[in-house]
């Protein structure tokens, strides 16, 4: 299977990345457990030019290390780019955590969004298409003390921002467990319409990377004058540990970015 990025040039998109990097215990070469996820979508094609447009980047890093070592790091960030010459939207959200020893634990969450607002008259058709790229990876040097997580989850709303009505959604969502396998969930409505899905498990000695891509179109045709809102949010975390150490602290970016979802009906600068 070919993909148009790999996850090696991901990163590579966008300028200046937000990040945040957080480490303890000794080298990072020492390192011997591993958990890796990333995600990114691509949004083009777009029937309309949206009035308002907003975008969203959170990361979170925590460690403990106790007799080893634990080193995590988050990147994620998003664009909306609206202007004569170019209408286009892209995040990506990147987590990786390393670990090795008896008694540490290390957790990375990153969250990329973006949101537009679009007014559509009556019996018009709203589209874009999209690409969306979800990639997960762990290595555990000791199974039997030693675990590693690593997960994305993608996930489009349109919401009539008159009523606050959820009119159709898709969400993506792949990763990998240590001890209790793999995750994968893919979930359209109507509207979405993809037209490639494609799923890759790949195990190679002790580690194992699962790929799941999409790509396809969105369409709807209103019957009345609709304002709408696309909503594309996309959540990273990677987790690496040695029991028994107590557990990071985490981030609730989804919930705080889903409270500014419904409040803010114009978004004119940055979320932050």
């Amino acid at each position: 299977m070919r993909f148009k990025q790999n996850v090696g040039s991901i990163a590579l998109l966008f300028v200046a990345p937000l990040a945040t990097n957080l480490s303890a215990g000794i080298a990072p070469s020492s390192a011997a457990t591993i958990a890796n996820s990333a995600a990114e979508v691509t949004i083009d094609n777009f029937s309309h030019r949206p009035g308002d447009t907003g975008r969203s980047s959170v990361t979170d890093t925590d460690t403990v290390s106790f007799d080893g070592l634990a080193v995590a790091e988050a990147n994620a960030n998003a664009a909306f780019i609206a202007n004569c010459h170019q209408l286009l939207a892209q995040n990506i959200s990147e987590t990786k955590v390393r670990g090795g020893g008896d008694r540490y634990s290390g957790v990375a969450q990153s969250e990329a969004a973006v949101i537009g607002d679009f007014s559509i008259g009556a019996e018009e058709t709203f589209s874009f298409a999209f690409e969306a790229i979800l990639y997960s990876l762990i290595s555990v040097d000791r199974p039997e003390s030693e675990r590693a997580i690593a997960s994305s989850k993608i996930s489009f709303w349109l919401i009539d921002t008159v009523t606050s009505i959820l009119l159709d959604s898709f969400e993506l969502a792949s990763g990998l467990h240590s001890a209790k396998g793999i995750l994968l969930n893919v979930s359209p409505s109507p509207g979405f319409q993809p037209n490639k899905i494609n799923f890759d498990l790949i195990v190679e000695g002790g580690k194992t990377t699962s790929i799941l891509s999409a790509s396809g179109v969105y369409a709807r045709t209103f019957s009345s004058a609709t304002n709408l809102r696309l909503v594309e949010v996309k959540n990273s975390i990677a987790e690496a540990a040695a029991e028994p150490v107590p557990e990071p602290s985490t981030i609730v970016g989804t919930a705080m970015f889903l409270g500014l979802l419904f409040k803010s009906r114009k978004l004119k600068h940055k979320l932050s």
